[in-house]
Parts: structure tokens; sequence; C-alpha cells
């Protein structure tokens, strides 16, 4: 804990901006790992399994309520489909109530997740800053310091040099790992919708065809 405090002390003002930039990039992260893996989470073709037995039994009022009550997009998408259904209007219209569903609840998949690379370009920047004003506190010091305070002044701007660098890294590197697994889920969510949305519309629009 020691040598922690004096490296983030030595790196200087910049430091207390990165621990800044780390906290909302944390706060953004546990966000969307909560959204994903517990809000968002469901097997589809379990769902569409289940509801589409209850629809062939005649029990279509029992599995919208089914999805009514998971809350999440895809189920919030297959109950206004589901809806609009057992309001005998067309397919054209079922199709557009889909859509409309989609139009609001996809976005949600996808938010906030850009934030998280912002944070890692930020931080990254912001290491560079902080090394470019710690090397130019380390060239002054070889010019203007009193020469009993040279080697004093010189090795603080290299530390806040480096640490800064170090800090500004230690910030970007899970950012930008993070970033790509929430961005891979965020896209695989999506596309499970998309295609578990289709096979649900085929199916009802199945069942009025015979």
């Amino acid at each position: 804990m020691e040598a922690i405090a004096r490296f983030f002390q030595e790196g200087g003002i910049w430091m207390y901006a990165l621990a800044g930039v780390s906290a909302f990039a944390i706060a953004v992260s546990l966000e969307r790992l909560i959204y994903f893996y517990i809000h968002c989470r469901i097997d589809a073709k379990a769902l569409l399994t289940q509801i589409t037995r209850l629809i062939r039994n005649g029990q279509i009022d029992q599995a919208r309520k089914i999805c009514a009550r998971m809350k999440n997009p895809l189920a919030l998408i297959l109950e206004a489909a589901l809806w609009h259904f057992m309001q005998n209007e067309s397919d054209q219209d079922i199709q557009n109530a889909v859509d409309e569903v989609g139009l609001r609840e996809l976005p949600k998949i996808q938010r906030r997740t850009h934030y998280i690379s912002l944070f890692a370009n930020i931080s990254t920047l912001m290491g560079l800053l902080g090394t470019i004003f710690g090397l130019q506190s380390a060239f002054d010091a070889l010019a203007t310091a009193d020469p009993s305070q040279k080697a004093i002044v010189l090795a603080k701007g290299i530390s806040m040099a480096m640490n800064t660098t170090a800090m500004g890294l230690i910030v970007a590197i899970p950012c930008m790992i993070l970033f790509s697994i929430l961005g891979a889920k965020a896209n695989t969510l999506i596309e499970e919708i998309d295609e578990s949305s289709v096979r649900m519309l085929n199916f009802l629009f199945s069942i009025r065809r015979y």
C-alpha cells in the first residue's frame, strides 16, 4: 500500500484526473455488465420453444403474459408480436409493431458501451500529457534549479512522467479489453433478438395461412 501511495503521489495532479476517469470507466462497465448478464440474460431457444408450445395449445394470452413478466428486450418484442396477433391485426401491422418495439429496445443494448473506448483514449492521452509536463519540469530543473536541488527536482519530474504514463496505460488497457468484450456481447444479443423475432413472426404468420 505504501508503494501504491508513493506511486500515486509522485505522479502529481494528473494521477487524480486519471483516477477520476478510472472511476467513471468502472461505473459504466459495471452498469453494462449487470445489464447484459443479468437484465438481458435469457435462453432465447427455450423461451421460443415454450411460447410456440403454448400457442399451439391455444394459450396465447398465457404466452404473452410470460413475455411481459420478463422485461428484457427480446421478451418485450415477442410480447408485442403476440399482443397484436391476439387483436387479429394484419401481418404488416404486427411487423410494424415489432419494428417499433425493436427501435425502442435495441439501442438500449449498445447504450454507453462506446464510453468505455472513450475513457481508454482519454486516459492514454492524459498519461501522455502528464509525461510531457513531467519531462518539461525535469528539463526546467536542469536549466534553472539550484545545483544542490537539481537531482531532486529532476527525479520528481521523471517520476511524474513515468508514473502518469504507467497510470494512463493501467486505466486504458482494461478499458479496451472490456470494450471488446461488451461490444461482442451487445452484437450477440442483437443478433439473437433479430433471429428470435423473425422466427416468432414466421411462426405466427404460418398459423394464419393454415
